[in-house]
């Protein structure tokens, strides 16, 4: 029998003017920090921490399984036993799009045709990167960069009632 569907809190789904209170501006390539509300009565406010720390579903939902089409082998894993937040999404995404490439990874997943459409996405990110430029140039390339720069977060959908989730992003 599959569990039955939630009802994920409205930030973690595609924008809907119906449904959607605000539309929500989330680069997976920056800390959560970063989320703002595009068109609130102050535009451009941050995600305060009330706001962050919503249950992510109107049930306890204390595992969740995160998709991502492009890429099947970065799922994202998430297990809170007191219930997860939308804080914990978003940190979860965030995080599994911050991990550093392998040598490996770099060669099997950065196409000769795209290596400058990489280099341009990576160049980018650091120089918008909180911290020193050359610091997180150091670090090399992430996941994040490989998606070049379709890294806005448009929400969560679940293809099968009970499914895991799938991650889209534009």
């Amino acid at each position: 029998m599959k569990p039955p569907a939630l009802d994920l809190h409205w930030q973690l789904l595609p924008y809907q003017p119906q449904r959607s209170k605000h539309p929500l501006h989330f680069d997976i390539a920056f800390p959560i920090d970063e989320i703002r509300f595009k068109d609130y009565p102050v535009p451009n406010r941050p995600l305060t921490s009330a706001d962050l720390d919503k249950p992510a579903a109107n049930d306890k939902m204390t595992k969740m399984v995160i998709q991502f089409k492009n890429f099947p082998d970065w799922e994202i894993f998430i297990k809170r036993d007191e219930g997860i937040r939308c804080r914990d999404v978003f940190e979860s995404i965030y995080s599994n799009f911050n991990i550093p490439l392998t040598p490996l990874e770099e060669r099997t997943l950065i196409h000769p045709a795209n290596r400058k459409l990489c280099e341009e996405a990576f160049r980018l990110r650091c120089k918008l990167a909180a911290g020193l430029t050359v610091v997180e140039k150091s670090l090399g390339f992430k996941r994040v960069d490989v998606l070049l720069h379709s890294t806005l977060f448009k929400g969560l959908t679940q293809p099968k009632s009970g499914g895991d989730w799938v991650l889209n992003l534009g």
